[in-house]
């Protein structure tokens, strides 16, 4: 039997028989010999062309790329768009410190050189800073100012605080008199750019008041409007020596060479801080003003007539006393002698060395007094707020403002500079002496805390006790509940200078 074969096309059937070698098959079945018509292909469902597929992907990766390229091509286009701003910005600012015509905002006088590192023959120059009011930069004087305020009854014998220069400073200043010291100040600026960059960056010496503390006397003390601490400025003001000779070299005892303590006197050891000397044991120097260096300048009042740059620091004020025993108090202990008045006694009389730590040292520029402060030797109808058109470099090298000691020196606003013993670290503050051999030199083991009035004459805002309070302190810190500051208010000695006079 032959196997069959079957065809299925358009529902119809043919059977064929396959024979042997040699024999044809035959159909067995049908009258007709079927045909196999050609079949149409079906056509797909679903047409996938790999191909363009493939392409699709080339292409999405393609803009992709072009994708990437055209942002880095905008980053590296901002970035030279920010770079030329920043240098039009530099090249206009520095234009301004150092151009000789006018600036933008504010017209400026001709410049004298900007000051150096070799310091005290250059002169100042006008600098004019958008949002700020004209300021001098450089070396300028202030000289023979008016002592307008001595209080110096807050301490028994009242010549312990004095308004008058040291006794071997005397000279130095001559004709002036005792108590009308010269200043010398240099007003530096720094550029936005370097303080971003942290370079050129001015370390205050000492260091600056906190904010919370500048709030608290500029409030209750400085009688500022808000913002009570002022505005910062990149302005910085460091007090130069208006002497020549270089002042001695101070220094201060390790704590591993004081003196044994005992029960008697421990808690003297332990509250009054070692003695200022120089080399060999002798005391140092009295001071009656402080040097602070690249102290930051701030802005007070602004729009205001008391509008002013300002700033403050605190130092240990000292000075020598002759009428004062410690060994053995008395009631003469108390009486002014004529020895320690005008800067209290010379080095070689002393027997003691005092001195008031945490004492405050502000500086006021006046900037927008108009006619209500003009300048002492100025005629009485000048306007005491110079304009930046107005030159005040002399013309000529003989007279540099850095040197310039005639009344009223060579800086060109009115200027208040106050010593006052409001504020200050709560620890830190007191009233003490050492006493002194026939040879100038400290006894280390004489020592003793002297009382101080802080509020004689007025009244104090969260008054702090004293070294002998330490065990009932007040709160200070705003986070401790305190308002910021201690001995704010009036009140208490003081010293105060002007180089201008009240209009009449």
């Amino acid at each position: 039997m032959l196997p069959r074969a079957y065809s299925h096309y358009s529902g119809t059937h043919a059977q064929y028989d396959f024979g042997f070698a040699g024999n044809g098959g035959n159909v067995r079945s049908g009258t007709t010999t079927p045909t196999l018509p050609s079949r149409p292909h079906p056509k797909p469902r679903f047409n996938f062309k790999f191909p363009c597929w493939g392409q699709r992907r080339r292409n999405s990766r393609d803009q992709r790329k072009n994708k990437k390229k055209r942002r880095w091509l905008c980053c590296i286009l901002l970035a030279l768009i920010v770079i030329i701003i920043l240098i039009i910005v530099l090249i206009l600012t520095l234009g301004r410190g150092g151009a000789k015509d006018d600036p933008p905002t504010q017209s400026a006088p001709e410049a004298s050189p900007r000051p150096t590192s070799d310091g005290p023959t250059q002169g100042s120059q006008w600098l004019t800073i958008s949002g700020f009011p004209p300021i001098p930069t450089g070396v300028s004087t202030i000289a023979r100012p008016d002592p307008i305020t001595q209080k110096t009854g807050c301490v028994k014998p009242s010549t312990m605080w004095s308004c008058a220069l040291p006794k071997e400073e005397h000279d130095s200043i001559s004709p002036n008199d005792p108590n009308q010291p010269n200043f010398k100040v240099e007003i530096l600026f720094q550029n936005a750019t370097a303080r971003d960059l942290g370079t050129g960056s001015f370390a205050p010496s000492p260091p600056a008041p906190n904010l919370e503390d500048l709030a608290f006397i500029g409030n209750t003390t400085d009688q500022n409007v808000e913002p009570f601490e002022g505005e910062e400025t990149p302005f910085f003001i460091t007090l130069l020596s208006p002497r020549k000779e270089t002042p001695s070299r101070v220094v201060r005892r390790q704590e591993d060479e004081e003196p044994t303590s005992t029960s008697n006197d421990f808690n003297i050891v332990t509250l009054i801080p070692p003695p200022s000397v120089v080399v060999g044991g002798v005391a140092a120097p009295a001071e009656l003003l402080p040097l602070p260096e690249s102290q930051p300048l701030r802005l007070y009042n602004r729009g205001e007539p008391e509008e002013h740059y300002g700033f403050y620091t605190y130092f240990d004020r000292s000075i020598f006393m002759k009428n004062i025993n410690i060994r053995n108090d008395t009631e003469n202990d108390f009486a002014a002698i004529p020895a320690d008045q005008d800067g209290g006694s010379t080095i070689e009389g002393a027997q003691v060395r005092c001195t008031w730590a945490q004492t405050r040292f502000l500086v006021q520029i006046w900037t927008n007094s108009g006619d209500t402060m003009p300048l002492l030797g100025a005629p009485s109808d000048s306007s005491s707020t110079p304009k930046p058109t107005s030159t005040f470099v002399p013309s000529s090298a003989d007279a540099p403002t850095a040197n310039d000691f005639d009344q009223p020196g060579s800086f060109p606003y009115p200027v208040t500079i106050t010593l006052d013993r409001h504020g200050g670290d709560l620890r830190s503050k007191m009233l003490y002496c050492y006493g002194m051999d026939n040879r100038s030199k400290i006894i280390r083991d004489l020592r003793k805390f002297y009382i101080e009035t802080r509020d004689f004459g007025g009244e104090l805002v969260n008054p702090a006790g004293g070294p002998f309070s330490f065990g009932d302190e007040i709160p200070v810190a705003i986070e401790d509940g305190g308002p910021g500051g201690i001995d704010g208010g009036n009140g208490g000695c003081s010293c105060q200078w002007a180089n201008w006079r009240k209009s009449l």
